[in-house]
């Protein structure tokens, strides 16, 4: 009798030691607890990437590194309805069979492994833009008789268009060589032809050093505070690359004004610079060469944090 009131007493305590180890192991359990909420992502910039997409980028969530992060939601607001899209940690992200001139709204948050998103957001507001990167896009020197202008658009061959000193009234952009400058900028403020552009055009007082387009997005890491273009200093000033001495290309943001109307276009434009500088090829035929983003709606695209 005794031994059996012993085995029981044993038994009781054993299995009580099992409930409040089982217990403690529960509470201790990040499963039923649950994953924990990420941080957001901030800075999400952006790029056209051809008539039809955008390139995202963004400074990941303070999360990313964790066993529960699982990426990212983004959401695209804009045009036709588009469903939420789940992206992983590779950055850029190029958000593919968007329209022509519409301006969307990209917003970003983090997701764990629970599909849990982030408290916070980060967005930015961008629409496609037509690229021409092909290497036909040539100002020439003074001395050349292949023209050094430039019109960012002609309607009628739809793409960027190398024009002579007669055609200046069509002039967007210029280039002029002489007196030991390379100056490039608005074509009113260069001294080449005798007709006046017609466009009103001006030039950002920031400009970024880069060999890609895809190297730039906006609004940038070096001006964070200019997250919208109409917030931009533009001027019709030109510059000398000369002077700006980069071992890098040049990217500019360019604003069109075309004459009666109130309305800007805007582009962004590269300066390639070559193995031995800004300057390519030799004697009468020496150019330089560019790359040309370009928005055919007007007052877009534009980044806005």
């Amino acid at each position: 009798m005794k031994k059996f009131k012993l085995l029981s007493l044993l038994a009781f305590f054993a299995l009580s030691s099992f409930f409040f180890v089982g217990c403690e192991e529960e509470d201790d359990n990040p499963v039923s607890a649950g994953k924990p909420i990420p941080a957001a992502p901030t800075k999400l910039r952006a790029t056209s990437g051809s008539g039809t997409s955008v390139l995202l980028r963004w400074d990941k969530s303070d999360s990313e590194d964790s066993l529960w992060f699982a990426g990212y939601e983004l959401t695209i607001t804009g045009g036709n309805p588009i469903a939420p899209k789940s992206l992983s940690k590779a950055q850029p992200y190029e958000v593919t069979g968007l329209e022509a001139g519409v301006v969307y709204t990209f917003t970003l948050k983090a997701v764990n492994t629970d599909n849990k998103t982030s408290n916070g957001s980060t967005s930015v507001t961008w629409s496609p833009a037509q690229r021409f990167e092909t290497e036909d896009i040539k100002m020439y020197v003074y001395e050349s008789t292949n023209g050094s202008g430039l019109s960012l658009y002609d309607a009628t061959n739809k793409k960027p268009m190398t024009l002579k000193a007669t055609d200046k009234a069509k002039w967007h952009l210029g280039f002029d060589n002489r007196n030991g400058k390379y100056m490039f900028g608005p074509a009113a403020g260069i001294n080449i032809g005798t007709a006046a552009p017609t466009a009103t055009v001006e030039m950002s007082d920031e400009y970024w050093e880069a060999d890609a387009f895809n190297s730039i997005f906006l609004p940038t890491l070096s001006a964070p505070d200019k997250s919208d273009l109409s917030k931009m200093t533009f001027s019709a000033e030109p510059y000398d690359l000369k002077e700006l001495n980069s071992s890098n290309g040049l990217v500019f943001i360019v604003r069109v004004k075309e004459a009666g109307s109130n309305n800007w276009n805007y582009a962004k434009v590269m300066v390639v610079r070559g193995q031995t500088g800004f300057l390519q090829g030799s004697g009468a035929n020496a150019y330089i060469q560019l790359k040309v983003s370009y928005q055919t709606v007007a007052n877009v695209p534009y980044a806005k944090q």
